[in-house]
């Protein structure tokens, strides 16, 4: 039970920063003034959106597991269930941002590897960087080199969290097999 426990606190506290940088990374796409500018400039990738929902979805499995280590009628199936299903979601998500953002030094001087990556790394056409060209290029590229780590932390911090949904899927299923009566056929 400690095991588990001390996995699923692990579950909680990376499906949080996974949370994080997926809103951060929505949030930082740039301002709109209105709804107008919005839907004229387009939306944030939906990649980005899919990283929260796995850190909401994710977050909420492991509140379910923390509970049922201490109330035996949660533990189960449903546990179970509820780990098998996250950990597809979650695997999902670390292989699309995996395949989205490539492998990479996010420095500034890696232009080539930004272009390349630009759709998942890139703010919002509008986002309003002052009036001085030269510090216009500084700033948008400080912020994409900014994204770019919070996408490739994102990216290792849902591998994180599909490891320890692997963990409680393995520690939850042997601890079913070990509660059964009879043979097995």
């Amino acid at each position: 039970m400690i095991v588990t426990l001390a996995a699923r606190a692990f579950q909680a506290l990376f499906s949080i920063v996974v949370l994080g940088l997926s809103i951060a990374l929505l949030k930082g796409w740039g301002p709109f003034y209105s709804s107008e500018e919005f839907h004229k400039n387009g939306s944030p990738p939906a990649i980005h959106g899919y990283g929260a929902f796995c850190g909401g979805a994710a977050l909420l499995v492991s509140i379910v597991g923390i509970v049922s280590c201490f109330f035996e009628a949660l533990q189960g199936i449903v546990v179970l269930a509820l780990d098998g299903i996250a950990c597809l979601f979650v695997v999902a998500g670390g292989i699309a941002f995996a395949v989205k953002s490539g492998v990479g030094s996010c420095d500034v001087s890696n232009l080539e590897y930004f272009a390349k990556h630009l759709d998942i790394f890139q703010a919002s056409p509008n986002k309003d960087y002052g009036q001085n060209e030269d510090k216009i290029v500084k700033k948008g590229l400080e912020d994409i080199s900014a994204r770019c780590r919070m996408v490739q932390a994102d990216t290792a911090f849902l591998w994180f969290t599909f490891a320890t949904f692997l963990l409680t899927v393995g520690l939850t299923f042997f601890a079913r097999t070990g509660k059964r009566s009879g043979t097995i056929v």
